[in-house]
């Protein structure tokens, strides 16, 4: 069973740059002549382009990915569980430096503090035997007992010391035994994101499976799912100049020609604007139209992949594009990468390589004020003619989503599909599949 062209293309969407999916489909376009190009702008980079990327997974590829989901999810379980009984320990169970170190200065400190109490109490005994000594003492006992105080005393600070150094000790080796913990505890708690990426990754990849035994991809019709590689069908960009001004308008085209030698059902000029963000692509306010057409229609993702009509052998149909950059992105640097791709008989080709032209966005140059120009008295009962003073012109700005009114040249852009895809890599999905002729 042959999947639909504009479903693959979602998927592989779902796994790179999205692309906001636009069909058209007229009858044979027009041909049309591009505006005048402007000043010639550096040679197109050819990179390589989605078909290029490698073969659809089969069924057994995608039973291997499941089953290597499912491992990787076992094995980050298993990891979860060992680092949480390794957090419930004692830290006299573990063999963390840190916990070594903690119990060595904790044995330290307790010997320590056992010597300093038999020293005091050894000191008090001194002292109360020396208290105790009877008035018929002789020198000789008396200096004996006053040399025991004195002794004892002495004992008494060494172990004091001896104590207040290892109970610092101590401290200091159950901060680092608990800045360890912590750590520990933050990468348990990263061990646990990566259980729930590793169960979400391996739902992906079950859903591929479902889905390509529901679609019966992967069958012994010898349908490998893939658009073949053709850069017949050639994509022109023309009209982009290396510099457009801030707070601007310009507008260029893409020439999509068809020089396979066969007429094309549908033939599909790619256009994306890279590198590309949610954020930043508004800020361009790019809008297309096809043909002839006088209707502009905003895209607001990266990229549009629009369907240009049915071409005859050395036919071309034109994609118009227009740009207007805000001010605020003032010494923007990007390019627009072009591509093309057609179907003919439920079967589709796309081009190898991308073409990509650079451009950047600078500031507009400001305009000289204009000399005012002197008043010149009027006769009586006649009017006076005002100071000539500079204006502004505001660029016009539009706004909204892509128009959703089933109108003969658009369709609505698909929602981009999950990203289940990416356990077999970009490479694996990302070109366009075969699929019957939908009339899209």
């Amino acid at each position: 069973m042959k999947t639909t062209r504009t479903l693959a293309t979602a998927v592989a969407a779902a796994v790179t740059a999205p692309l906001l999916l636009l069909a058209a489909a007229p009858a044979y376009a027009t041909t049309v002549t591009p505006p005048p190009a402007a000043p010639p702008v550096s040679a197109p980079t050819p990179s390589p382009s989605p078909a290029a990327f490698g073969k659809k997974p089969s069924i057994a590829e995608l039973e291997k990915a499941v089953a290597q989901a499912r491992k990787a999810h076992q094995d980050a379980v298993a990891v979860q569980e060992a680092a949480l009984k390794e957090l419930k320990k004692s830290h006299r169970e573990r063999d963390w430096p840190e916990a070594v170190a903690l119990v060595a200065a904790e044995k330290e400190a307790e010997t320590a503090t056992a010597a300093h109490t038999a020293a005091v109490k050894a000191r008090e005994e001194a002292e109360a035997k020396l208290a105790a000594l009877p008035g018929t003492a002789t020198p000789e006992e008396r200096e004996a007992a006053e040399k025991a105080v004195e002794a004892a005393r002495a004992t008494e600070a060494t172990a004091a010391t001896t104590k207040a150094t290892a109970v610092a000790k101590r401290a200091a080796a159950r901060d680092a035994y608990v800045d360890r913990y912590i750590e520990d505890s933050q990468a348990y708690s990263l061990l646990k994101k990566a259980v729930e990426t590793a169960a979400a990754d391996l739902a992906a990849a079950e859903k591929a499976l479902e889905d390509a035994r529901k679609n019966g991809d992967g069958g012994d019709d010898g349908d490998d799912g893939m658009c073949k590689g053709d850069d017949r069908l050639v994509a022109e960009l023309t009209g982009l100049p290396a510099k457009v001004t801030a707070g601007g308008t310009v507008d260029f085209t893409v020439r999509v020609t068809n020089n396979t030698g066969e007429a094309v059902d549908r033939a599909y000029g790619r256009v994306t604007l890279a590198p590309g963000t949610h954020t930043l692509v508004p800020l361009f306010k790019p809008r297309y139209a096809v043909g002839t057409s006088t209707t502009w229609r905003d895209w607001n993702s990266w990229g549009i992949d629009v369907n240009v009509g049915a071409l005859k052998p050395g036919a071309h149909a034109d994609l118009r594009l227009r740009l207007s950059p805000s001010a605020k992105l003032e010494k923007w640097s990007g390019r627009i990468e072009v591509s093309g791709s057609y179907e003919r008989d439920g079967e589709c080709a796309a081009n190898t390589t991308l073409k990509s032209h650079t451009f950047q966005v600078v500031a507009a140059t400001p305009s000289p004020t204009p000399t005012p120009t002197a008043n010149t008295p009027a006769p009586q009962g006649g009017t006076k003619t005002a100071p000539l003073t500079g204006t502004t012109t505001t660029a016009a700005t539009t706004g909204g989503t892509l128009a959703k009114t089933g109108s003969s040249d658009a369709l609505n852009g698909l929602a981009l599909a999950s990203g289940a895809a990416v356990l077999l890599g970009a490479a694996a999905v990302y070109g366009t599949r075969r699929r019957r002729t939908t009339g899209a």
